[in-house]
């Protein structure tokens, strides 16, 4: 479990988190949602960085995030994108992800910044989960793809947190289709609070009306 008490979190000198207390559990997705601008991104960012003095260097050594921020050279080809992978971490685990992934599918000599939002987006996985860090944070990955990446997302998805239960997965999300086809637990951040939900229709109905 990774437990947070007591956390706060400020923002050039605005609250977004204060005096909250909430743990994510590992093996499960944990869904966080919230309006815009009520912290969901600079919690994540926080995770990393550590601007509120309160993240520990064993969990911010330990977090990759992946967001409409985050990005592969887009100069490169997905085949060499994919040789430098192999030889940064070895060609069994990249094999693994980019079956996972469906990597075949996408046309290796083609230069990625040429690829669609949702070619990228797997390739895109592929390179940051390769890091193998404890703690995985996905923020907003499933917005504005095609109907078909977003389920090939999904199907990834699953597989993946069934193979790595000792993984915190973190999904920050506006789209609620990504709770009713992963399931997990649930999270919403208002009034400055992260607060547990433990039925996915109760933080739907809390996040819609909050």
């Amino acid at each position: 479990m990774l437990t947070f008490n007591n956390y706060n979190l400020k923002v050039k000198n605005k609250a977004l988190l204060e005096n909250t207390d909430f743990s994510f559990i590992e093996g499960k997705i944990n869904h966080i949602l919230g309006k815009n601008g009520v912290g969901k991104s600079q919690f994540a960012k926080d995770l990393l960085l550590n601007k509120s003095g309160l993240i520990t260097s064993e969990i911010s050594d330990n977090v990759t995030i992946i967001s409409s921020f985050s990005n592969v050279p887009n100069d490169l080809s997905s085949k060499e994108l994919l040789t430098i992978l192999s030889k940064r971490f070895g060609s069994e685990p990249v094999e693994h992800l980019a079956s996972s992934l469906h990597i075949e599918n996408i046309s290796m000599n083609t230069l990625i910044g040429q690829l669609s939002d949702g070619q990228k987006q797997k390739l895109k996985l592929l390179s940051f989960l390769l890091e193998d860090k404890s703690i995985i944070v996905f923020d907003e990955i499933t917005n504005a793809l095609d109907k078909q990446t977003i389920t090939d997302i999904y199907l990834f998805l699953k597989k993946y947190v069934a193979e790595q239960p000792e993984k915190f997965i973190l999904n920050i999300t506006h789209n609620l289709s990504d709770l009713k086809n992963l399931g997990g637990n649930y999270y919403l951040i208002e009034d400055l609070k992260m607060t547990s939900f433990e039925q996915q229709e109760d933080v739907i109905t809390a996040y819609i009306e909050g």
